[in-house]
This record gives structure tokens, C-alpha cells and sequence, in this order.
């Protein structure tokens, strides 16, 4: 398994070791650690912006996933915007970089499959199991 991460922002510290651990935890715990890559794009809204008109959607988000499925060579890209997440992680009562991990869980599970937005079952699964990770990997680990 290889975790790749591009940090295409001087806004915010990022930490790429911790950003590799938790992505791979979740990954095998969800799926075995199996060969394949992954790729995380760390940027700003206006270059999320431009990927989120692929979702006819003219506006920054805090992550987009895109899934290619999980027998390929790459899995999926993830891109993360630390300017939304930023303004967003005291909404939530969180440190900007426990809002930062907890949505980088979020975009690696869209990736392995989990979905929010196909019923209310799915959403209860998925942000059940996000916030699971969350608690595990990064609140106490703070």
C-alpha cells in the first residue's frame, strides 16, 4: 500500500507522516493491506473549487473523493481544501488539525466505498464509522 501526499499549500503545517498513518489504518482495517496507491491532494479553496465543478458545484468544499475502484492500481484520489476546513473546525469544536483528520477519514471511506448520501442507513454507517476512526486515531491520540 502507498499513500501518496502533495501538499500544494503554504497555508497551513501539515504533518505527511501522521496524514500516510491514519490513511493506512484506515485502509486496512477496511480493505487488508493489499497493493495499491492512493493519492491526497493538500490545497486551497480555489484549486478545490476547480475539481468541484466536476460535481456541478461552482464553490470550495472541505474534500472531494474520487473513487476508481478497489481492484485498480490506484484506488482513488482524495484532495483537501485546509481553507474551508479552517474555517470550519471551531463550527465543530475542533483544532483545525483534529478537522483536518477527521475529514481526510471521511473522503478514505467515500473511497472505499461508504456513501452518506445514497439513503439514511448508509449516512448513519458511514458517519458512525468516521466518527469511530476520529476517537481512535486522532482524540486520543491528542
Amino acid at each position: 500500500m502507498k499513500v501518496n501526499v502533495i501538499n500544494d499549500q503554504n497555508i497551513k503545517k501539515i504533518d505527511i507522516k501522521k496524514i500516510k498513518e491514519v490513511v493506512k489504518t484506515v485502509l486496512k482495517q477496511e480493505i487488508g493491506d493489499r497493493t495499491f496507491e492512493i493519492n491526497i491532494l493538500i490545497t486551497n479553496d480555489n484549486t478545490i473549487k476547480e475539481y468541484n465543478i466536476y460535481r456541478g458545484k461552482n464553490e470550495p468544499t472541505d474534500v472531494l473523493s474520487f473513487a476508481y475502484g478497489l481492484d485498480e492500481e490506484v484506488i482513488g484520489d482524495i484532495v483537501v481544501s485546509v481553507e474551508t476546513i479552517d474555517r470550519q473546525c471551531m463550527e465543530f469544536g475542533n483544532s483545525f488539525e483534529e478537522e483536518f483528520f477527521y475529514i481526510l477519514i471521511h473522503g478514505v471511506l467515500h473511497i472505499v466505498g461508504y456513501d452518506h448520501e445514497t439513503s439514511d442507513q448508509d449516512a448513519q454507517t458511514m458517519f458512525e464509522l468516521q466518527d469511530n476512526y476520529f476517537k481512535q486515531l486522532i482524540k486520543l491520540s491528542n
